[in-house]
């Protein structure tokens, strides 16, 4: 298993195209370290901007997020883009390659494939006691022609230490797949504070915003 956990290939496969899906999936700021705001429920652009990021995550199933039309901070993270201070042994490109490969490693081992990974797209994560992480990425099956050609695979895996669980491994879903998806509104917020409103969520109708999915409302605490 060691060499297939390591399994790369050392020039560009044929084939690989630009990732195009719903929400452009490799992160454009990569380079740039944000300070990314925090919750701030009595704001509107918060409330506005969650529903977009709520809608992406959740449309894309946690693979597609286009991280820089946001300015705060939300309960899943760019894997590519952490926060300061995110890992002091490791850099987030490392445990990108560890779990991608370790992903790839164990679907060969089930199925029976030989795929090794050409380029990485997009890491998402979320803190669930230990790190859930949504993975996108160019590989390439070589058992399945003379000329394999390079597909977007998905994977989600959750790891603590060296403990390691694939919980999802598929093709990237095509453009109709994607779209078939049906995203219900998110549930309310609730505040901590019962001095400061809660807010509900509904599927937008034609008179609103066409730029967001969903309309907030502020009931009272």
């Amino acid at each position: 298993m060691a060499e297939s956990v390591l399994a790369e290939v050392s020039v560009r496969p044929l084939k690989i195209r630009k990732y195009h899906g719903a929400f452009e999936g490799s992160s454009k700021s990569i380079n740039k370290k944000r300070d990314l705001k925090c919750r701030k429920l009595e704001d509107d652009e918060y409330v506005r901007q969650y529903l977009k990021f709520y809608y992406q995550f959740q449309k894309s199933e946690g693979f597609a997020v286009d991280w820089d039309q946001f300015d705060y901070a939300f309960y899943i993270k760019s894997l590519d883009n952490p926060p300061r201070g995110f890992c002091n042994t490791r850099s987030p490109d490392e445990i990108v390659r560890e779990a991608t490969l370790f992903a790839i490693a164990r679907q060969n081992e089930a199925k029976g494939t030989k795929l090794v990974l050409a380029e990485h797209i997009q890491a998402n994560y979320q803190f669930v006691n230990g790190l859930l992480c949504w993975l996108t990425f160019w590989a390439v099956d070589m058992s399945s022609s003379s000329t394999p050609e390079s597909k977007i695979y998905q994977a989600k895996l959750w790891q603590r230490g060296r403990q390691h669980k694939l919980l999802l491994f598929r093709l990237k879903p095509t453009e109709e797949e994607i779209a078939s998806v049906e995203v219900e509104p998110p549930p309310p917020m609730l505040c901590e504070d019962s001095d400061k409103d809660a807010v509900v969520f509904a599927r937008a109708g034609p008179e609103d915003d066409p730029g967001l999915p969903f309309v907030f409302h502020r009931t009272g605490a």
